[in-house]
């Protein structure tokens, strides 16, 4: 079977909250820079890892591979999900995901059930397809 890559899908809620939260830490940086020098030890770590977490969805992707499916959370996360251990696809629409790795920045997220308790999450921007392509290749 051919590889196919799923792009994730970014809801409006996602720049509702990067904007003002990225703006929100910028400015408590600055303002504690202007008061104390010694805080910007702590804060440009914090800064960093705030600007890591909310930028990083939109590296993140989902690949039908032949041998399994491999889902990339931003840069340094990744999964590997062999179709033999799949139990089940299930769509769920909310603001939260059940996993930490996932594409968590939309409300509709595709859960992929595997093993025997372990559930990761993924919003793509084809969802059904994505739950039609995993079907078709967990029962081929």
């Amino acid at each position: 079977m051919n590889e196919k890559i799923y792009k994730p899908l970014i809801g409006g809620l996602y720049w509702w909250i990067v904007i003002p939260t990225s703006a929100l830490m910028l400015g408590v940086t600055v303002g504690l820079a202007v008061s104390y020098l010694p805080s910007l030890f702590f804060m440009i770590p914090l800064c960093l890892l705030e600007a890591y977490f909310f930028v990083s969805p939109l590296f993140g992707y989902v690949e039908l591979r032949s041998e399994c499916v491999f889902v990339r959370f931003g840069f340094f996360l990744k999964k590997e999900i062999p179709y033999g251990k799949i139990r089940g696809v299930s769509k769920k629409r909310r603001y939260y995901a059940d996993s930490t790795v996932s594409l968590k920045c939309a409300a509709e997220h595709v859960n992929i059930n595997y093993n025997r308790f372990d559930v990761t999450t993924v919003s793509v921007k084809d969802n059904d397809d994505l739950m039609e392509q995993i079907e078709r290749r967990i029962h081929s």
